[in-house]
């Protein structure tokens, strides 16, 4: 009996101890857990904000500076106006065509689609999916002909032509020989770059300068490198002008100027204002860019889309500035956009 009274004792200690640090832990997790709530509270994760509107941002190459810089301007001008601008195939694992981001697109039901338009008759009848779906579509820096998009952004391509073979002719009279050969440097499918290479030629005629043209297809940089060296290697002789309609071929024939040593003997007449393409004029391997006011532009897209939802017309064709950067200038070109970044960042 005095065994089975102490065996009991013995079992009601233990069942007391496991029930003491049972109930311990308990509080401890408690406390944790409290903690762990504070601090995601602390955090503002769960602080998101909502728009009225969502706009899919679709670019031809993911890779051009232009389309990246295009994009943070899409983004935070449609944020002042209550709409959120994705970068449609930003941070997934699988690489996506763009007819497939389209199509994406659509089947996600977004408010509005911009995106850099092309030639393909696919790209005009995902267009003409996405209008019957009814998601307007605004097309930027390139249109899509034959497609009901509801507007074009981009520049005034036979202007800006005029003003490449403006720069052709003088870049051309600096050179004391009988013959100058010039080489346009064009992206496939781009129907802006057939109307600028056609400006380029109407400004030269009769000049005595020989005009040609090389189509530079490719996926990526790395991939327009390679052609773009392709290209010049198979030259029997190198162009004395190199005339570039997109940022990745200027970066692209500034490198090989530079690495086959023929800078001050190949003039290049390029386009936008990377910071490599400015280096390049600043150091005088580049004779001239222009470049595209991206802030404008994304104004005029997001303005064209809203107006589009909320009225059910807009403009057809939406003009946007081009600036020219050359020796000249491009000091106080780079200083000022040095101040407007900081004075952002301090915003």
């Amino acid at each position: 009996m005095e065994k089975k009274a102490k065996r009991k004792k013995l079992f009601l200690g233990i069942l007391s101890v496991f029930t003491i640090i049972m109930l311990a832990l308990a509080v401890v997790g408690l406390i944790i857990f409290n903690l762990q709530i504070n601090a995601y509270e602390a955090s503002g994760i769960d602080a998101y904000q909502t728009y009225s509107r969502l706009y899919a941002f679709i670019p031809n190459d993911p890779d051009s500076t232009v389309s990246e810089t295009l994009y943070q301007e899409l983004r935070e001008y449609g944020i002042l106006n209550d709409c959120y601008v994705e970068k449609i195939g930003d941070d997934l694992v699988t690489d996506y065509s763009k007819e497939e981001l389209i199509s994406i697109a659509i089947r996600s039901k977004v408010s509005g689609i911009i995106l850099e338009g092309d030639t393909s008759e696919e790209t005009a009848e995902l267009i003409a999916q996405a209008d019957a779906s009814g998601i307007p579509v605004v097309t930027v820096m390139t249109d899509a002909p034959g497609s009901p998009r509801c507007s074009f952004v981009g520049l005034n391509n036979y202007s800006a032509g005029v003003e490449y073979g403006e720069l052709v002719l003088d870049a051309a009279s600096y050179r004391d020989i009988d013959s100058v050969r010039a080489l346009v440097l064009m992206s496939s499918g781009d129907s802006n770059e057939s109307v600028l290479y056609t400006a380029i030629q109407e400004k030269i005629q009769g000049s005595g300068i020989e005009l040609s043209s090389a189509v530079i297809e490719s996926d990526s940089a790395f991939s327009a490198e390679e052609m773009v060296v392709d290209t010049l290697d198979a030259c029997s002789e190198l162009p004395d002008i190199i005339i570039c309609l997109s940022d990745i071929n200027t970066r692209c024939a500034y490198q090989y100027i530079v690495d086959k040593n023929c800078v001050g003997d190949i003039s290049i007449i390029g386009y936008y204002d990377s910071d490599t393409v400015l280096e390049g004029i600043d150091r005088g391997a580049i004779d001239a860019t222009f470049s595209v006011d991206t802030h404008q532009v994304a104004m005029y897209c997001v303005d064209a889309l809203n107006e589009y939802i909320e009225y059910g017309y807009v403009s057809m064709y939406f003009s946007t500035d081009y600036v020219l950067i050359d020796r000249y200038n491009v000091s106080r070109y780079v200083e000022e956009r040095t101040s407007q970044e900081a004075s952002d960042e301090e915003d």
